[in-house]
């Protein structure tokens, strides 16, 4: 799949999809490859990614959400995730976010279905970040200062009875930790969806976290686009003759000029 020419985000504009894409997205500071390919022939999957600026041109988001089904279900997740993103457009932290999602999902939609989300706020004049999930695979982090892989994971607080970080829609009161750094020239964060941590090779074997990992410290870091597109290459080469079984959709996202 060619990458399409890249899209710069206006202030106040908001940009979602669950289609298959392979887009260069342009945000205040930052730069995005988005590469979303659904399962099954329909086109359309159950990821839902997510970009939008404020109307001030300072604070963007980007979101990943992977909803449990397809079809008519993922397409009125995907309306309320815009309706809320707008609501908070201005804002950083992405807890009251969560919080109002999560309460959204067990009101609107039945027990049955969730959706995990990485979601991440980024504020292009002070050079910040901040990553919130909720039960969604955790992000990565290439600090090139120290040429080294890690991952973004949130260590809240171990208090009885406080439930954290789980899935939206699944039980009520539940918190959400955050992560907060300061990306520096050349780091890279990559977002992604569990088809591409749990793909599978012709013995059946899964590529799990461990597997991921090695299939990024093995590429060279030069660009979003140039990252994003070996990687898919080094799934690709992991799978054999294997289709995926879910959807996949990675986000790699990289600090730049204003």
């Amino acid at each position: 799949m060619e990458t399409s020419p890249p899209r710069r985000l206006a202030c106040a504009e908001t940009w979602a999809g669950n289609s298959e894409t392979a887009s260069v997205v342009q945000f205040p500071g930052l730069t995005a490859w988005v590469y979303s390919v659904p399962a099954g022939t329909d086109h359309v999957g159950g990821d839902v990614h997510y970009a939008s600026v404020c109307p001030s041109c300072i604070v963007s988001r980007i979101a990943l959400a992977d909803v449990s089904g397809h079809g008519e279900t993922v397409a009125a997740l995907g309306d309320k995730l815009r309706e809320f993103m707008q609501i908070y457009l201005r804002d950083l932290e992405q807890l009251a976010l969560m919080r109002d999602l999560n309460q959204a999902l067990r009101q609107d939609f039945s027990d049955d279905h969730y959706a995990t989300m990485v979601a991440v706020g980024w504020h292009g004049r002070r050079g910040l970040m901040v990553v919130t999930n909720a039960g969604h695979p955790p992000p990565l982090w290439y600090r090139a200062s120290r040429a080294e892989w890690t991952w973004l994971e949130s260590h809240g607080p171990d208090v009885p009875g406080r439930v954290a970080g789980l899935p939206l829609g699944l039980l009520p009161d539940v918190t959400y930790d955050r992560v907060v750094l300061k990306p520096q020239p050349e780091d890279v964060v990559v977002l992604y969806s569990d088809g591409i941590s749990e793909a599978t090779n012709p013995a059946g074997a899964e590529l799990g976290r461990d597997g991921l990992l090695d299939l990024v410290r093995a590429i060279d870091v030069r660009s979003p686009e140039a990252l994003g597109t070996r990687l898919v290459a080094a799934l690709r080469t992991f799978r054999g003759d294997e289709a995926p079984q879910d959807d996949q959709t990675i986000i790699v996202m990289q600090k730049s000029d204003p």
